[in-house]
């Protein structure tokens, strides 16, 4: 209770995740935590290790648990949650150890009440809808994207093509699977290499590489040549079992704009990441620099990245077609939450195409709504994004699931 007039809402923040984004999910989800909204919400930090297996506990909000895994896992329960309604949280598998040995919970105590869950994985199994089926078998209350959106939202190549329809402009790509190569090696990655340099727009070097379904940079080339093309799509083929192939722009600059769920999906400012190479951010770029302070910590993730937020010397129209874009990307896409959207200007004719969508952001991108006009403050974005969770859940509640039996017994 607080100042005895209502219980805090348990809001389990899921972080981590079988993915190689693991790490910046911890950061995210961590981040989350400190900002939340303590009066009106307890968080309950909910950890998935790259095992697959989930745990629960206050141990995980020190970064040096992380350090000392597995040790450190037996100070945790181990909790999953069951895909059927009405079963009210997280149900124990293992509680933690304590002194020495373990006492199994009574059966009514097996479960951890949650009110909400708070997702903020990047990536594969969390990205990209699968813990969103696991929710929505649940009928729980939780943040972000359904399981459509969330999908689509994390194939680069379907999005685009999604978006196009909607009349947002993209730049050309081509899926290459990995299938496709595996087998006679050499002869099948000449037949690849013509297929890509046949097709629209993809005519010449260099080429952006990117796996199909990541995010953070992770796999991401510039191949300036035909050997080079070879070795980024053995690269993406690392982490991804399909790659997509640009063309790479040759006087590009890069925006970013956030949008907000809301009754009509709001934006924020506009913002213009630096990158160290001039070929695009990496993911040193993203979570390594630490920003423009010296002793920025890599923990900050992508609040820390070198950027421009607001820039004043961008003409009013690219503002508002990137913020117009963005916005109508979100619908179009059946977003929810808050997602960042990137675009990429080229500046030889001053053409706006969509990059991507990241439904779910580093940092959640609270670093543009705190500059925005008026600023939205991270535990106020929080709150909100909680809030419309749980009226979308509401409104899931309310359909109609079961007609009975009729044509079995007819």
């Amino acid at each position: 209770m607080k100042n005895g007039d209502h219980r805090r809402k348990t809001i389990a923040v899921m972080f981590g995740g079988r993915s190689v984004e693991h790490e910046i999910s911890i950061i995210t989800g961590l981040q989350l935590i400190k900002a939340i909204d303590v009066v009106k919400y307890n968080p309950l930090p909910v950890y998935i290790a790259p095992s697959g297996k989930w745990y629960a506990g206050d141990a995980l909000l020190n970064r040096e648990f992380y350090r000392r895994m597995p040790t450190s896992l037996t100070e945790v329960d181990e909790v999953t949650l069951l895909p059927q309604p009405n079963v009210g949280g997280l149900t124990v598998l293992r509680p933690k150890r304590k002194s020495g040995y373990v006492t199994l919970p009574a059966a009514a105590d097996n479960v951890l009440p949650v009110d909400v869950f708070f997702v903020s994985f990047h990536g594969t199994f969390g990205e990209d809808g699968c813990i969103q089926g696991v929710l929505e078998m649940a009928e729980v209350p939780y943040t972000g994207c359904g399981v459509l959106s969330a999908a689509v939202g994390m194939s680069k190549y379907h999005c685009k093509k999604l978006l196009e329809s909607h009349g947002i402009p993209v730049l050309p790509g081509i899926v290459v699977n990995r299938e496709s190569i595996e087998m006679n090696l050499g002869n099948n990655l000449a037949a690849v290499r013509e297929q890509i340099m046949s097709s629209p727009g993809l005519e010449k070097f260099p080429l952006f590489v990117k796996p199909l379904n990541l995010g953070s940079s992770i796999g991401i080339s510039k191949a300036k040549d035909q050997a080079g093309l070879d070795a980024a799509l053995m690269q993406v083929f690392k982490y991804d079992y399909s790659a997509i192939v640009e063309p790479c722009l040759d006087n590009m600059m890069e925006i970013n704009v956030s949008v907000l769920d809301d009754t009509e999906p709001i934006a924020s400012v506009l913002e213009v990441p630096v990158s160290s190479g001039g070929d695009g951010l990496t993911y040193e770029d993203k979570y390594m620099r630490g920003g423009s302070k010296k002793n920025a910590p890599a923990s900050q993730g992508m609040a820390g990245l070198t950027r421009v937020i607001d820039p004043q010397d961008m003409a009013p129209e690219m503002k508002d077609a990137a913020q117009d874009y963005a916005k109508r990307a979100f619908k179009a896409l059946g977003c929810a939450g808050v997602a960042r959207i990137d675009f990429m200007v080229d500046l030889s004719d001053g053409k706006l195409y969509f990059n991507e969508i990241n439904t779910l952001p580093g940092s959640l991108a609270f670093y543009l709504w705190m500059n925005s006009h008026p600023p939205i403050f991270y535990t106020d974005m929080l709150s909100h994004i909680i809030e419309r969770a749980e009226i979308r859940s509401h409104r899931r509640s309310s359909l109609s699931r079961e007609i009975g039996f009729k044509a079995l017994f007819k």
